[in-house]
Formats: structure tokens, C-alpha cells, sequence
């Protein structure tokens, strides 16, 4: 495959930069190739292979920001693209809360970043990996309607600043999801596995066919079930949701201006001390891992919630420099195009003393909850949704499963502060994140 260079170009712009009179700026190139097979009905449906290369340059003058970028990284394009971007910043409103860009650090590499497998990978090979999943399907039960999918992709990327920062990254990943649905007469059985991976190698595409058919199966016979509250015992795909939002909510411009449901919750306590989470971008191998965050900072472990209490904002260079602290490496920039945000890395709540066995025997009447989401409105902190998947739990006993159930409530008072159990086990996703099987105990049901 051949090497795109991003190197010389930004050394070009760079270059030019550096003989105008302006204060701050960077120049980042990026290259990234993905692969997407979709699947539909029996098959396959389609695969399809996207390039995209380009390089944006962020100029500051007078606490002003221009933005430009192109998708061509020839020289007349990098030279205009450069001019655009000073023209921008010098007639673009002074930001009073911008006051620099990081400047240079080193940090250790983080290794098993790149999968030379993925980097050669052809759209063919990529059409024929979902087959996997689809025959350890069938040989559950066969007859099913099938959505899903596989993704492959590589990325590289190289970020110059005029305070001296100056690094490149490559990484790949890899993604696979499979939603059986099964139908007997008026009874359907639907449900869905995933895997996220850096390497090929690290995803068992049979293994998820066969959890995807599996879990299906349980859902026939389904039954709706009265309004009232109870408790819930989150799994973790479903916990997942509940504990990403709220560090999504505590991270960036948005957490330190005001603007989310969390930006009041720093240094409080927002739930039992038995809640620990961190966020850490440096774990080998893991799907959110980088040596450096989207700025140039290096990346470091961080807790997030210490004994059920905020210790933190998730920084850029930009809200940190509010608060007048140091950036936590947590800036996210989106390709070459100029945005740069801020938001967590590998997510990891410590485990807890309780088995999901004893979560069940211990609930008199409850809902475990197989397939959830629990993203709030970002502002108010309010939570309306459906659970696709769960089970009832009567006597100390999982049951039939549910059907046509809302939760809903304020995911801080009506989730967080009332989490009674963590589990010790869980779930790993792609190296890095983990979430456990988390007990609450009432929350608001609507159902018949």
C-alpha cells in the first residue's frame, strides 16, 4: 500500500507560519482507510472502502481563532489553506478565555497500537469476516434476519505547533455486531453482540454470532409488566452507557462553562462510596489508547470519581486553561477539519464485592436489564428510555423476559445516588474500557 507523506506538508506550512505575524498555531495531516461490510436480511449487503487525507491549520491572533483545511496536500493547496486561516483569525472575535497552546512533552510510546493485519487488509478479505458470524448464528438456530456489521480501520496522523510540539501516530481498530431477529408466528426474538479490538486477531467472530443467537433465543415469550418503580441490575453494555454519559458530561468547554448537567458536580458527592471510576489512555493495546491526546499532551491515568465523589474535570488545554490548570490529555480533534473537543479515554469502574448471583437472590422483585441505554439531555441531566432487553426478577429468581418497559427520571438523584450493588465481574471492551453488573435500587417504570 502506498505511504502517504504528512510530514512535508505540515513542515511546509510550518514554514510559512512561522514568518507571519501571528501568536499561536498548529498544523496537523491525517491520513485514515476504512473498510465497512455491511450485513442485511441472509448476507452480506454491501462492502465499501473510504479514503481520507487531508490537513487543517489553526491560527490564533489577538486570542482570535481561524480555521482552514483542504483535502489536498499540494503545495499551492497548503500555501492557501495557510493564508485562509491567518485571514480568518485576524478578523475573527478575541475569545477572553483562550490564552495558549500546549507546548511539548515527552511521553513513553504506548505499544500494540497498530495491527499490521489491518493496515493490509483487502475489502475482500474484509467481505468475507462477517461469515463467521452469521454460520455461528445458524448453527444456534438457523432461519433468522440479520443486521450488522464489520469495520476496519487505520489512521495516521502528524501534529506540528509553533510552542514546539511535534508528534505522529498510526493505530488501527476493528469492529464486529450481529442483531439476529427470530420469528415464531407473532413472537419475535431479537438481539444483538459486539466486539471492539485494536487487532484482527482479537475478536472471535464466532463467539459473537453465537451470543448474538443466544441471547435472541431468550427473548421469546416476552410479557409487558405493570407501571411502579424497582430496582434495576444494569449489565454491562447497558452500565456502559449510564457511566460514559457522565464522563462525556464532565469533560471539556462545555463541563467548566456551565453548559451540562455535571458542571456543578465538581467535588461533590454524587453517589455510595463503593463507586470508583478512571479514565486512562495509556493501557497497551486497548481500543481508546494513544501515547498523545489530540493536542500533543501526553496521555495519563486519571481518577475520575474517587469514592463515589467528581475529583475532576476531563481538560483540553482550552478548559483547563479556565481554571487556570493543567490540561488532563484529553483533547479529542476531529481530523483535519479543526475542531477540538474533549472527552474521556478508556473507561474503567472498579470492580465491586457482590456476584450477579447474589444481586438476583437478593431482589425480591426487580428487572435485570439485558439492553439499555441511559443517555441524558446533556443540560438538564434527564433521562427517558426504552429497555429492549430484560428480565424479570421475582423471588430472588430471573423469569420471563419484558417487554415495552421505560425507565426514566434524573440520571444523577434517580441512578447514581441510588446505586445499592457493584458487581466483581464484567465485561472487557476492546482492552481498555470496563464496566460491571450494577444493581439500583427504585427507579421509575412505565409500562401497562
Amino acid at each position: 500500500m502506498e505511504r502517504v507523506d504528512l510530514v512535508t506538508p505540515v513542515e511546509k506550512a510550518i514554514r510559512i507560519l512561522s514568518r507571519l505575524d501571528i501568536d499561536f498555531y498548529d498544523v496537523v495531516a491525517s491520513y485514515s482507510r476504512s473498510l465497512s461490510v455491511n450485513i442485511m436480511g441472509k448476507g452480506v449487503k454491501e462492502a465499501s472502502a473510504q479514503i481520507d487525507v487531508g490537513i487543517g491549520v489553526r491560527v490564533f491572533k489577538n486570542k482570535g481563532m481561524g480555521v482552514a483545511y483542504s483535502q489536498s496536500l499540494e503545495d499551492a493547496d497548503v500555501e492557501a489553506i495557510v493564508n485562509q486561516a491567518v485571514s480568518f483569525a485576524k478578523v475573527s472575535q478575541p475569545d477572553p478565555y483562550f490564552k495558549s497552546i500546549p507546548g511539548p512533552s515527552k511521553a513513553p510510546e504506548v505499544p500494540d497500537l497498530c495491527d499490521e493485519e489491518i493496515v493490509n487488509l483487502t475489502l475482500e478479505d474484509a467481505g468475507r469476516m462477517p461469515k463467521g458470524m452469521i454460520d455461528a448464528a445458524e448453527s444456534v438456530r438457523s432461519g433468522a434476519m440479520y443486521w450488522g456489521g464489520f469495520g476496519a480501520n487505520y489512521s495516521r496522523g502528524c501534529l506540528m505547533t509553533s510552542t514546539g510540539v511535534s508528534v505522529e501516530s498510526e493505530k488501527t481498530s476493528t469492529s464486529a455486531y450481529l442483531q439476529p431477529v427470530y420469528r415464531e408466528g407473532d413472537d419475535v426474538g431479537s438481539s444483538y453482540e459486539f466486539d471492539l479490538a485494536i487487532s484482527l486477531s482479537e475478536i472471535d467472530f464466532y463467539k459473537v454470532g453465537k451470543k448474538a443467537a443466544e441471547k435472541a433465543i431468550e427473548q421469546f415469550g416476552s410479557r409487558k409488566e405493570e407501571s411502579g418503580s424497582l430496582p434495576l441490575i444494569l449489565s454491562p453494555e447497558s452500565s456502559s452507557s449510564l457511566f460514559s454519559a457522565l464522563l462525556s458530561a464532565l469533560s471539556g468547554e462545555s463541563a467548566v462553562k456551565g453548559r451540562t448537567f455535571a458542571s456543578g458536580l465538581l467535588g461533590k458527592q454524587i453517589s455510595p462510596e463503593i463507586l470508583e471510576i478512571g479514565d486512562n489512555g495509556t493501557i497497551p493495546g486497548a481500543i481508546a489508547s494513544s501515547t498523545y491526546d489530540g493536542e500533543g499532551v501526553p496521555r495519563k491515568p486519571l481518577n475520575v470519581i474517587s469514592r463515589g465523589r467528581v475529583s475532576t474535570f476531563l481538560h483540553n488545554s482550552y478548559s483547563a486553561g479556565i481554571m487556570n490548570i493543567e490540561s488532563t490529555g484529553h483533547a479529542i480533534r476531529g481530523g483535519y477539519r479543526g475542531q477540538v473537543g474533549a472527552g474521556p479515554s478508556n473507561i474503567k469502574v472498579k470492580p465491586g464485592d457482590s456476584s450477579l448471583e447474589e444481586m438476583i437472590s437478593e431482589t425480591k422483585r426487580g428487572i435485570l436489564v439485558i439492553n439499555a441505554s441511559f443517555p441524558p439531555n446533556m443540560v438538564s441531566g434527564e433521562f427517558s428510555t426504552t429497555i429492549d432487553e430484560g428480565f424479570l426478577i421475582e423471588n430472588g429468581e430471573k423469569r420471563h423476559p419484558v417487554k415495552n418497559l421505560m425507565a426514566g427520571g434524573h440520571i444523577i438523584i434517580d441512578l447514581y445516588r441510588n446505586i445499592e450493588l457493584i458487581s466483581k465481574e464484567g465485561r472487557t471492551i476492546g482492552k481498555g474500557f470496563f464496566f460491571p453488573w450494577v444493581k439500583i435500587k427504585q427507579v421509575k417504570l412505565s409500562g401497562k
